[in-house]
């Protein structure tokens, strides 16, 4: 397994802009930006969706263990966000997180 991808996490923040107005939006994680990550993707899935066909795409990434990621984040890989639906630490021996994820072509 080969950890040759580029990948940001990202977390949700909201606040206010310099307008004053509500800011809501995903930002990347300070240092959780352009980490290796293996990538490999689970399923694909159709369905529908207000008359149009959607496929959600089922993912892993296998990083370097670190702290504080959740299932309210995302990973950006490739343009594209995936929101995360699990996240495993392999027994809790710290040496790699697996994070489930998926995105909605």
């Amino acid at each position: 397994m080969r950890k040759d991808k580029k990948i940001t996490i990202l977390e949700y923040v909201n606040g206010v802009d310099e307008d004053n107005l509500p800011l809501e939006e995903y930002v990347p994680v300070k240092g959780a930006e352009n980490i290796w990550a293996y990538y490999r993707h689970l399923s694909g899935k159709e369905f529908y969706a207000a008359a149009t066909t959607n496929s959600k795409v089922d993912v892993i990434f296998q990083i370097n263990w670190r702290q504080g990621i959740d299932t309210t984040m995302k990973v950006l890989y490739n343009n594209k966000e995936y929101y995360i639906t699990q996240i495993d630490d392999f027994e809790g021996k710290k040496t790699d997180l697996k994070i489930y994820a998926y995105k909605i072509n």
